[in-house]
């Protein structure tokens, strides 16, 4: 787990490429106190954390930080497409999971063409957006501005339009998902259990596309009961299939919990920063100990 915030936030810093090179250790402390802060407060309010802490730290405008945080989540996205893909090769038999698992994929890889299609084509792109912002019914789309909200994603989807830089992407995508395939696999050994590699995939398949959507904090309840039906699909007892869901949930989450404690320690912030990032009042964040020093950047893979 540890391992993944390292190679997240590497990948994070490749996102502001090629406008700006962000330090790598603000990113990884930024990235820490964000999944600390979700751990403890609802409906995802960390990644509003992340965004006012590096925007306020970094000076940059928040909706920027906004657009590569979103362009994560779609790589994440991606990722998860990919091993369903996958999960639908490994088990041909099972037409529940091949029909579900075909048509969340099928989502999934259409709205990455549409963020592609964004990056690479932005004006056409943006008139489309234009187009179906004056057509949406009762003035909603006048109303959400979605020629706006689009042209500021599309400032977050520069590094998109580098050809050299979907390498590094992919490559730390690949590697951020391969820990949490062991660390999946990990836990299901820790009480003997041997679903496979289709009953890991799906674990985590169904845990991630549930942590997509705001929920308790921690995904307490939501995580256990879903790494429980996954692995219940695939053979494993109830009652061990609770216990698994227990160790890698305790085991996910607390190390990013005390990796948080530790760069609110080390950047000199308090809870009181945090709390102010949820409510969107400026915090003390700008006072805290900035990144001029000369950390180097994460390597590509």
């Amino acid at each position: 787990m540890l391992a993944s915030l390292v190679t997240r936030a590497a990948r994070w810093q490749i996102f502001f490429l090629p406008e700006r090179r962000i330090p790598f250790v603000p990113l990884l402390e930024t990235l820490a106190i964000s999944y600390m802060a979700s751990t403890f407060l609802p409906l995802r309010a960390g990644e509003l954390v992340r965004a006012l802490f590096l925007g306020l730290r970094e000076a940059i405008a928040v909706p920027r930080v906004v657009g590569t945080i979103l362009l994560e989540k779609l790589f994440d996205f991606l990722a998860i497409g990919v091993m369903l893909a996958l999960l639908v090769a490994l088990v041909p038999a099972r037409t529940e999971v091949q029909v579900g698992a075909g048509f969340i994929a099928s989502v999934i890889l259409i709205g990455f063409g549409c963020v592609v299609a964004l990056a690479l084509w932005r004006t056409p792109t943006l008139r489309m957006f234009g187009l179906l912002e004056a057509r949406v019914p009762f003035g909603l789309g006048r109303r959400l501005r979605l020629e706006h909200a689009a042209m500021q994603f599309a400032e977050g989807t520069d590094s998109l339009r580098v050809p050299a830089l979907w390498v590094p992407l992919l490559g730390w995508t690949v590697v951020t998902w391969a820990c949490s395939l062991v660390t999946a696999w990990a836990g299901c050994l820790t009480l003997g259990a041997e679903p496979g590699l289709a009953g890991v995939l799906f674990m985590i398949v169904l845990t991630s596309s549930g942590q997509a959507v705001p929920s308790s904090p921690g995904y307490v309840g939501v995580y256990h009961y879903l790494a429980a039906l996954a692995l219940t699909t695939f053979g494993v007892d109830p009652a061990t299939a609770i216990g698994i869901a227990i160790i890698t949930h305790a085991f996910s989450y607390g190390p990013l919990v005390l990796a948080g404690l530790v760069a609110l320690w080390t950047g000199g912030y308090t809870f009181g920063d945090v709390l102010a990032g949820v409510s969107g009042k400026r915090s003390r964040v700008t006072k805290a100990k900035l990144a001029a020093d000369p950390w180097p950047v994460a390597p590509d893979p």
